[in-house]
């Protein structure tokens, strides 16, 4: 026998609409169980591009345009920029005429300094008292290298990179391994005086000459 609707008395045609209706309510609060349970993505902020600070590290001079809270900067490839201070101070004072590392950021068109140091403040002896008492250097010349005096470690070559001095260790003859380079955060230099962190260890130095 073959079913159709008009099989269908009253009561039959009520169960079956009933059925019905109710599929179609359970699919529809199936969906949104669904959508309430899907993760939301967390809120982005979008920067342009243009906004967004570019980080440089660059070395050159100290220009005489420079201010209280502007250091005139002339690169290696004799472009002049203003950088500001931003509060932060010249590691080793604005001299015209130093020769110094700068790490600035750059944002639309404003330019401030995060780290400067004065290479040329660097580039002396420095001497301090060993734990035996005997007095010990450090030398740093203008081209770069590094000469120790009666130090428990040798250097023969000094950088400032990411606003730490580095000191490399001379490489023996026959030894593949890399150099070993020691890193210090340059905590105070003056015209006098040099302090320098590696670690947990602070030492102090005093100018030579």
């Amino acid at each position: 026998m073959k079913w159709s609707l008009r099989n269908f008395n009253k009561n039959d045609m009520r169960k079956f609409w009933l059925v019905m209706t109710g599929a179609v309510l359970l699919g529809l609060l199936s969906c949104e169980e669904k959508k309430k349970n899907e993760p939301t993505d967390p809120a982005v902020e979008i920067v342009p591009v243009k906004e967004m600070p570019s980080i440089v590290e660059a070395h050159g001079t100290i220009g005489d345009g420079s201010s209280m809270n502007v250091i005139e900067f002339i690169n290696d490839d004799g472009d002049t920029l203003y950088i500001s201070k931003n509060g932060q101070s010249v590691m080793g004072g604005v001299v015209a005429g130093d020769e110094v590392e700068v790490i600035y950021n750059v944002a639309d068109d404003d330019i401030f300094a995060s780290v400067a140091v004065n290479l040329t403040s660097l580039q002396h002896i420095w001497t301090q008292r060993g734990a035996d008492g005997r007095e010990q250097s450090l030398e740093l010349d203008a081209k770069g290298s590094a000469t120790t005096y009666n130090m428990g470690v040798e250097y023969d070559a000094w950088e400032v990179k990411d606003g730490l001095l580095l000191l490399h260790s001379p490489k023996k003859l026959g030894d593949e391994s890399p150099a070993v380079v020691d890193s210090f955060e340059i905590m105070q230099l003056t015209s006098d005086s040099l302090v320098l962190m590696h670690g947990e260890y602070v030492t102090e130095f005093e100018r030579y000459n």
